[in-house]
This record gives C-alpha cells, structure tokens and sequence, in this order.
C-alpha cells in the first residue's frame, strides 16, 4: 500500500482548524460551568460516557469492532494518562481556577509534549529552540502565577498546578499514542474512551451523588463536553491530520488558549487575569520558538570520489 504524503492546506482544512480550536477552546467555559453544580468526578464520567457511546457506534458502523491481546495495555495507560487524569484535575481544578485561567496554563502542553519526546523517543533531540522556549514560557507561568505563590500550598495555587499537571498529561499521551498508527482511527480512540470511562468509574466513590440537581443549563454545558469538544472534537484532529498533516494540527496550541480566554471573557463575564495577556504572549513565544528546528549542517557524501 502506497504511503498517503501530506498534502497543502487549503481553504477548507484553515476552517477545520479554527473550528476544532473554537470547540475545544469552548470546554474550559462549560467544564466551569458544570463543575459549579455537579461533583467534578461526575462530570468527567459523564462526558467520557457519552463520548464512548458515540464512537463505539461510530465504530460498529464502520463494521469494526474492539481490537484483542496486549495492546489493551496501551490503550488504557493512554486513555487513563490522555483522558481520565487531565479530565479530572481540570475539572477539579475548575471549581476555583476561572476558565481562562486554566485555558492560558494549558497552552504550555506542546512543551511538555516535545521536552518528553526527547527524553522518551529518538524523533527529537534536546537543542537551543526547544530549550529557550521551555524556559521562556516557564516566565510567563510564574509571572501567571505570581512569584510569590510558587512556592505555596493555597487551593488557589495547588488548583493551578492541577491544570499544569492535566498540561503534561497531555504531552506525555502524546507519546503514547504513537504506539496505534498502525490501528483505525475509529477504533483507537473507542477503545480509547471506553477505557477512559471505566478507569474513572472508582473516582465516583469520591463524589457525592446525591448532590445532582442542577439547572438545565448546567445538563446542558455537561452534555457539550462529552458531545462536542471530546467526541467530535476527537473526530475533527483526525480529519484534519489525515487531510493535511500532524505539523499543520499543531497549530491548534496557538489557538484553543486564545478562544478560551475569549469564552471566558465573552460569555461567562469572567475578567483577564492580572497580567494575563502577557502571560499568555509569553507562553505562546515560547512555543512558537520551541517549535523551530536548527539548521542541519549537510556534507556531501560524494566528497573525495
């Protein structure tokens, strides 16, 4: 079978981009404004219930079915890595942690993603771009965070370091993932999420269900985050990169903290952290910049024939 070489982008695949970038931007707002009424535990379950249901279906209508033997093993360190664990700190943290607050710390995820790939793959090796812009977007989380609270064990700041965790979670899933190329998309990510839901299941036994009266639209908020940002969310990365290119989806770190920020802003009156703006200019500085590759040095093999 011919390989499938990435093609330009065009028109279309800008629009996926800034659509996937809107939907997942929109999850921070409607994780703040589930978690405000419904146990976080709950939440994550729920979502990743009925994101699970979709693609399974998706999945059977395709006449595809679960895939068998150890690679059970990776698929659910991914989805408990991938999903369970960042889904829970964020919406944990998201009781306290406005909605753009936790969009803007999670723009450091790409740097987790490629500060891991160099320690746990051959594909990226250490150098001064990768570095540089670790470092650059680490001033732009201590300035978020305010120097003096680093160091500190406040709810505020430890909510905050959840959202950071959630961030390296992501990155480090990243990885992961790498290891189902060889799988349908449809059935990765079912398996994925089915093994996402039922790790969180014990987590419940640290909510309280009987606390699940909550107004229509806080249903509402909670049903969106299962149906759009993780389950056709989900559907539109592999579109996207399937169309274009695992490079051109990158792109997306640029633009989810932005619309986060700006849902927040928008729709749920939250204000602009203190010296957020810089913070977050910073962060994405320093992306952009760890995102470069230095000049390779080529020297002719045919030198001295």
């Amino acid at each position: 079978m011919s390989e499938i070489l990435p093609r330009k982008p065009v028109a279309l695949d800008y629009l996926l981009l800034l659509l996937l970038g809107a939907i997942l931007g929109s999850n921070f707002m409607m994780t703040k404004i589930s978690v405000q009424f419904l146990p976080p535990m709950f939440v994550v379950s729920f979502r990743l219930a009925i994101a699970a249901i979709m693609l399974v279906v998706l999945m059977k209508a395709a006449g595809l079915s679960f895939p068998k033997g150890p690679v059970w093993i990776s698929l659910i360190a991914a989805g408990v890595i991938g999903l369970t664990i960042p889904f829970s700190l964020l919406s944990w943290a998201q009781q306290r942690v406005d909605a753009g607050l936790a969009a803007i710390l999670m723009a450091t995820m790409p740097l987790f993603t490629l500060l891991l790939a160099q320690v746990f793959t051959k594909d990226e090796k250490p150098n001064r771009y990768s570095l540089g812009g670790f470092a650059i977007a680490l001033v732009g989380v201590i300035i978020l965070f305010g120097p003096g609270k680093l160091a500190g064990l406040a709810d505020q700041t430890v909510r905050q370091y959840a959202v950071v965790g959630a961030a390296l979670c992501y990155g480090l899933n990243a990885i992961i993932t790498k290891k189902f190329t060889g799988m349908d998309w449809r059935q990765s990510t079912a398996s994925l999420l089915v093994a996402a839901f039922i790790c969180s299941l014990p987590l419940l036994l640290f909510s309280d269900l009987t606390a699940l009266q909550a107004p229509v639209h806080v249903w509402v908020a909670t049903v969106y985050t299962g149906v759009v940002p993780t389950a056709i969310g989900s559907i539109i990365i592999i579109l996207i990169i399937r169309r274009t290119s695992a490079s051109f989806l990158s792109q997306i770190n640029f633009l989810v903290p932005l619309y986060g920020v700006a849902f927040a802003i928008l729709f749920v009156d939250e204000a602009l952290p203190a010296d957020g703006a810089l913070a977050l200019a910073i962060i994405l500085c320093g992306v952009a910049l760890a995102r470069r590759r230095p000049k390779r040095n080529f020297i002719s093999i045919n030198k001295g024939v």
